[in-house]
Order: structure tokens, then C-alpha cells, then sequence
């Protein structure tokens, strides 16, 4: 154990999570348990030291549509800190679910009513959902997703997450009212979707 630090025991993680999610040999066979939790509590800890202004953006948007929502959540088993995360924790407080009420409970507009549809379809069928709000550094020359933030999609796909992206370019084109509608649809797309099964 001694000999994994730092990086090397996030990537031993990542790697274990593979396994175990893609339903291969049982992770128990390549690793004692203790090995594997080492792991995991390494890339939990690694918590992004800030969130970016366009991560911010979205995050307020989606306050303003009423869309009840957690910042840089820790996925439980996972490990993985994501942007924007959904789920039934930190939805209690929207109308419509168990224990709804409270400011969330103002009048919407049709965008916003439509958004928190598409959120709750979603959940009915999802672990949660996982907004990743993506800037250069996640893309290569060609717009193209790094190897890296495609192998976090693919273990949160597989965990059972409908898992979404928002990459700087499209946000960056859009302004006022356009980006509401932009989050609408986005999220309806996850309310349409099916979950992967692996």
C-alpha cells in the first residue's frame, strides 16, 4: 500500500471501479479490500480546490429555474466529486417530492415548470443526475472529450447516473433567457433517456 500514493491510488481506483462496474472478474479477486478503500478514500479526498465562473453560471441558472441542486457532490462508492449533482438527497425540498415546500414553491415560468418535469421523470429512473459543466481543459484541440473525463462519464453511466454535459463553447453562445432554455432541454433530455445497464 505503501508503495501507491497520491495519483497512483486514485488511478488504482478508477481502475477497480472498471472492473467492478463493467461486471469482469470480482474486484476481490485482483485486490485485498483494504487496498480498494485506500483507494476510494484517496479519490474522495481529492476535492477541486474551487469551481470555475462557468460552473457558477450554470449552477445560478438552474437556482433561478428552481432546480434543487448540490455543487461538487462526492458520489457515494464512486469516489468521483461532480459538478452538478441531482439526486433524491438533495431534492427534498422540491415541490412535488417527499417534504417539498418552502421558496421553491414559487410560481415558474413554462421553461423552468418544464425543466423540473424533465428532473423529476429522470429521477424516477436514475440514481440521480450529474451536470458536468466542462471548460477547455476537459478537450482536445478538436473538441473532443479527454480519455479522463470520458472514463468518469462511463463509471457514473454504469453507477446509474444520467450524466450530462455542458461544454464552454455552447454555453459561452448563449445570453439571458436562451440559457434557461439551453438547461430545459438538456435535462429533458435525461427525463427521455434510459439508464446503461452493464
Amino acid at each position: 500500500l505503501a508503495a501507491f500514493i497520491g495519483d497512483g491510488r486514485r488511478q488504482l481506483h478508477q481502475f477497480f471501479l472498471g472492473v467492478e462496474l463493467e461486471a469482469c472478474p470480482p474486484a476481490e479477486l485482483l485486490a485485498p479490500i483494504g487496498l480498494r478503500d485506500a483507494c476510494r478514500q484517496a479519490m474522495a479526498g481529492e476535492k477541486p480546490a474551487y469551481s470555475s465562473k462557468l460552473h457558477e453560471d450554470v449552477s445560478s441558472e438552474l437556482t433561478r429555474m428552481g432546480i434543487v441542486h448540490a455543487n461538487e457532490l462526492c458520489v457515494p462508492r464512486l469516489g468521483y466529486h461532480v459538478d452538478i449533482a441531482i439526486s433524491p438527497i438533495v431534492t427534498t425540498g422540491m415541490p412535488g417530492t417527499e417534504g417539498g415546500g418552502g421558496a421553491a414553491d414559487q410560481p415558474l415560468d413554462e421553461v423552468a415548470a418544464r425543466a423540473r418535469e424533465a428532473v423529476r421523470a429522470a429521477m424516477a429512473k436514475y440514481a440521480g443526475i450529474v451536470i458536468e459543466v466542462d471548460g477547455p481543459t476537459h478537450y482536445d484541440d478538436e473538441r473532443r472529450l479527454r480519455p479522463a473525463s470520458e472514463m468518469i462519464r462511463r463509471h457514473l453511466a454504469l453507477a446509474g447516473w444520467a450524466v450530462l454535459t455542458v461544454p464552454y463553447w455552447e454555453w459561452n453562445a448563449l445570453k439571458g433567457q436562451a440559457r434557461k432554455a439551453y438547461l430545459e432541454e438538456l435535462l429533458a433530455r435525461a427525463g427521455l433517456s434510459e439508464p446503461e445497464r452493464s
